[in-house]
């Protein structure tokens, strides 16, 4: 019989192998085991394997709820061809639980590089205040982070990624000149302030693209305007007013998506029958900033006739790498099923997919819908 100090220990490569092939939450796990398993997570070459694995992972839809007084995460595959499948069903799977807080547009960010951001969230039951929390649904982690202190000023919270300084940070902006910035360090986080030139009012949900941070802003006498932020320099500016088409905040719930690494600005308004009892056809419109020196714009325009599956409450939540624009459901609905709809701009045609898994929920329960999520293993 051999000695165990004479077996040969397993390859590092074949050690990574194996860890790669397995899934996020039990990669996670691994870490966990002593710190000799710690140490084979963080090696450069084990990283750019998970990189690698990841970039070849097709993009996931991510869905936040609330029920029961718990945040749910649950997680599916997105679609790739939904036009090409007329009745296309999908389970998604929880991904992990938080006790819950304010479910807030306004409270929730991201995902950002595979992060979430909640301002507002219980993470034990012993917790009477609610505090900030940073969490990865892919690998079921999360961690608290610092509180602002004062919150009568009630600001609204951004997350943003520089992928230069590969640094995630956290941006709280109420109606003043002053930035609060919370920097996500290992054991260093703490919130700083930091001066803008131009007094606004954040009114819309932020979204990063390429290292800047978009949101629509109110100034002086309600001139409605989009700032931008840049995470790795901390500066912000805000698009020519009179460069910015008017209409964008005219139509009904102008959102800022990603359309193919531009910013887009997606809005919509119903045309009614001459009766005006009755919708006719739905004017979708959509702005993408083509060249963001000059401050161009580019407008596309589509009509389409009323699916009576959309009418209700919902909201555009993103684009496919495709050019697809996804809408989604916003609240649950006892007597109908939860439904994500793929609109493709070049076919004017509307593709709904039933998502499968909140049957529980019960009616009129908070649904907040994340497009084209990429797993990433990254440990808080």
């Amino acid at each position: 019989m051999e000695r165990e100090g004479d077996l040969d220990p397993i390859p590092i490569d074949i050690i990574h192998e194996i860890l790669s092939r397995s899934c996020n939450k039990t990669i996670a796990r691994f870490r966990f085991v002593s710190k000799c398993c710690a140490l084979i997570l963080t090696r450069p070459e084990f990283t750019e394997l998970l990189l690698t694995r990841s970039s070849n992972q097709p993009p996931r839809i991510l869905f936040a709820t609330s029920y029961f007084g718990k945040c749910r995460l649950y997680s599916c595959p997105q679609p790739q061809n939904p036009d090409e499948d007329h009745s296309l069903v999908v389970a998604a799977d929880l991904d992990m639980e938080l006790l819950g807080g304010d479910m807030e547009p306004k409270n929730i960010c991201g995902p950002v590089s595979g992060l979430l951001y909640f301002s507002n969230m219980r993470v034990s039951k012993e917790d009477i205040d609610k505090v900030p929390v940073i969490c990865n649904p892919s690998t079921g982690q999360y961690a608290r982070l610092p509180s602002l202190g004062s919150k009568k000023s009630n600001p609204r919270t951004f997350l943003g990624y520089d992928r230069i300084g590969k640094q995630y940070k956290v941006l709280a902006i109420s109606i003043s000149k002053e930035i609060h910035i919370l920097t996500l360090v290992t054991g260093k986080e703490s919130w700083r302030k930091i001066q803008c030139a131009v007094k606004h009012c954040p009114i819309s949900e932020g979204i990063c693209i390429n290292g800047v941070l978009y949101y629509m802003a109110e100034i002086n006498n309600g001139v409605k305007i989009i700032a931008c932020f840049d995470v790795r320099y901390e500066k912000l500016w805000l698009l020519n007013a009179d460069s910015t088409p008017r209409m964008m905040f005219q139509y009904y719930s102008p959102k800022l998506i990603n359309y193919n690494g531009k910013l887009g600005v997606t809005c919509w308004q119903w045309h009614r029958q001459p009766n005006g009892r009755r919708k006719s056809s739905l004017d979708f419109s959509m702005w993408t900033l083509e060249d963001a020196q000059q401050q161009k714009w580019f407008r596309r325009s589509y009509y389409f006739p009323v699916d009576i599956a959309v009418e209700g409450n919902i909201s555009v939540v993103g684009a496919t790498p495709n050019g697809e624009i996804i809408m989604s459901r916003v609240y649950t609905d006892n007597n109908n099923p939860f439904f994500v709809f793929f609109f493709n701009p070049e076919r004017i045609s509307l593709q709904r997919v039933e998502i499968q898994s909140f049957e529980a929920h019960g009616n009129h329960s908070r649904v907040y819908t994340f497009v084209d999520y990429a797993e990433d293993l990254k440990f808080i």
